[in-house]
């Protein structure tokens, strides 16, 4: 994906951000700070599997939001790794 596509997408990517308000929390601390589920989890003080579910969530309705696009595949962050 190049740069102009992806500067398109980060309106909706701000868009689905703001929808995911609940799990946001946990979807930024594994995309953008790299950390593990569970160390996100940690970070947080809730149960690994809240926050699984929470990401599981997140990433659902970001990739809905997205028109199906998933960022950690299409190219957003340089990274096709699922932490």
């Amino acid at each position: 994906m190049g740069r102009l596509d992806a500067q398109a997408l980060r309106g909706r990517l701000a868009a689905a951000l703001a929808e995911v308000a609940a799990d946001r929390d946990v979807l930024l601390l594994v995309a953008w700070a790299q950390l593990s589920c569970e160390e996100a989890a940690q970070a947080l003080g809730i149960p690994a599997g809240t926050a699984r579910s929470r990401l599981h969530r997140a990433r659902r309705k970001t990739r809905a939001a997205l028109g199906g696009s998933d960022p950690r595949i299409d190219g957003i962050d340089g990274e096709d790794a699922d932490r």
